[in-house]
Order: C-alpha cells, then sequence, then structure tokens
C-alpha cells in the first residue's frame, strides 16, 4: 500500500515518518525546496499531483488552510475510489465534498506531537467511508499517535483542548521550572525535574486510573507541604482558569470556521 501525502511541511513530514514504519509513503509539494528535502529524508517524490494520484492507494492533504481550497478544487474528479485523510484545520466535510464531490473523507484533527510521532488526533468519517476502510485508518494512523472518534461538531471543543492543550502545558512547565529556579535549581534541571514529574504523573493516570482528584488526597497529608500549595491554586481559581481558558480557546476555534 502506498500513500500520498501532499504537503511536505511540519505536519506532513512527521505523518511521514510515522507512517513510513508500516507503508510506502510519496510525497507532493509544490515547493522544490521542500520536495528535495523529502527526497533527503528518503521518500519518494512527485513532482506533480497526476503523478502521485496513480501511484497512491490512500491521500494525506496536509496543506496550510489558504491553499487547500484551491488545491481540492484541481483534485475534483481525480480522486476516483481512493480515501482522502484530511489535517487542514477549520475544513469540515461538507466543504471538502462540496469540492472535491463524492471522494471517501476522513476529516482529522492532530496536534503539534505529532512532531514526536505522539500526536493526540480526532477524526470523523464522511459517508462514503466503509467500516473497513475507517478500521484500516485506525491501525495505520495508530502508528502517529492516539486516536479519538468524535462528532465533528466536537472539532472545535477538541482543538481547544489538544490543539492548542500543548501551548498550555508549556506554559505549565515553564511556570513550575521557573519556581524551581526561585528554590535554587538551575533553569533546566528544574526542567527536567518537572517533565519527569509531568510524564510520570500521566502514566500513573491512564495505568491506574481513577478521578484526578482522587489522587490529589492520595498525595495531599493532613497538615502537609502538599495542601499549603493547593490551598493557593484554589484561593487563586486554578482549575476555574483553566476552564475559561478552554472556552474562550474553543469560542475562538468556532469563529474562525
Amino acid at each position: 500500500m502506498k500513500v500520498g501525502i501532499i504537503g511536505y511541511g511540519n505536519m506532513g513530514s512527521s505523518f511521514a515518518r510515522a507512517l513510513s514504519k508500516v507503508v510506502e509513503v510519496v510525497v507532493y509539494d509544490v515547493s522544490e525546496e521542500k520536495r528535495e528535502r523529502a527526497l533527503r529524508d528518503g521518500f519518494g517524490v512527485a513532482k506533480g499531483l497526476e503523478f502521485l494520484l496513480e501511484v497512491s492507494n490512500w491521500l494525506l492533504l496536509s496543506v496550510k488552510p489558504k491553499d487547500a481550497l484551491g488545491l481540492l478544487s484541481e483534485l475534483k474528479g481525480m480522486i476516483g475510489d481512493r480515501l482522502l485523510v484530511s489535517v487542514v484545520a477549520g475544513l469540515s466535510l461538507s466543504k471538502m465534498e462540496e469540492l472535491v464531490g463524492g471522494a471517501k473523507l476522513i476529516r482529522t484533527m492532530p496536534n503539534i506531537n505529532a512532531l514526536v510521532g505522539k500526536a493526540t488526533i480526532a477524526f470523523t468519517c464522511g459517508g462514503g467511508v466503509s467500516e473497513e476502510e475507517k478500521e484500516k485508518f485506525i491501525k495505520l494512523f495508530s502508528n502517529c499517535g492516539s486516536l479519538y472518534e468524535i462528532d465533528e461538531s466536537l472539532m472545535e471543543a477538541f482543538t481547544a483542548l489538544a490543539g492548542s492543550g500543548p501551548a498550555f502545558v508549556f506554559k505549565f512547565v515553564h511556570a513550575m521550572a521557573l519556581a524551581g529556579v526561585m528554590e535554587g535549581f538551575s533553569y533546566e534541571r528544574a526542567r527536567d525535574i518537572v517533565l519527569d514529574t509531568v510524564l510520570g504523573s500521566c502514566e500513573l493516570l491512564k495505568e491506574l486510573g481513577g478521578n484526578p482528584e482522587e489522587w490529589v488526597v492520595k498525595v495531599t497529608s493532613p497538615g502537609g507541604t502538599t495542601i499549603e500549595g493547593i490551598g493557593v491554586l484554589e484561593e487563586r481559581g486554578f482549575v476555574g482558569i483553566l476552564m475559561e481558558c478552554i472556552k474562550r480557546t474553543s469560542e475562538k476555534s468556532k469563529r474562525l470556521t
């Protein structure tokens, strides 16, 4: 099986690396510089869309939103029975169907963690996608990260949680690292301590399950050190701030679509 990737930017190249572990990948990009980079990275390169279509069983659309509409119009009537997977932000299934006709379509929303093969990816299938094709998609794209099938109406909410979420996590890690500096650590040492703490805590939650608040109680001893910090978070409205952050981000995403 061959997957043709249209667009070799950060996201396209990340998916190319992950997918190439299990299928053959061919790349097309309008930029000669990016085509040459794909060649250096060890991928087959198509100089035009027609050749890419000839050699590909599935297509992955990974271009900037401003370039997607013209490109999809160019593909109209050419896709045939191939499955088209889009990672273009804000591009709905209905808009894609309008531009390319009756193609088999899957809309996805990955986050920046695709750069290290750990993306959190939402997906929703168009009406033409069979159950067998969906299962094949899940098996293949699980090599790129974690998959969540959601209703398309929740794409903007997912964008706020997982698409913008890494930026909020980075801010949290940075703030914790600065606190470590204030206590006497170097920034680099404090950052590494925080990263290991966050990663370990997430692994604990995934493996042992339960409500995160239950684990807060387990860590927090009566009259101990942790409750002092929890008290500050509660006084400053930490949970409410994060909820409002996601709400505002989701609302902005809806306005942009």
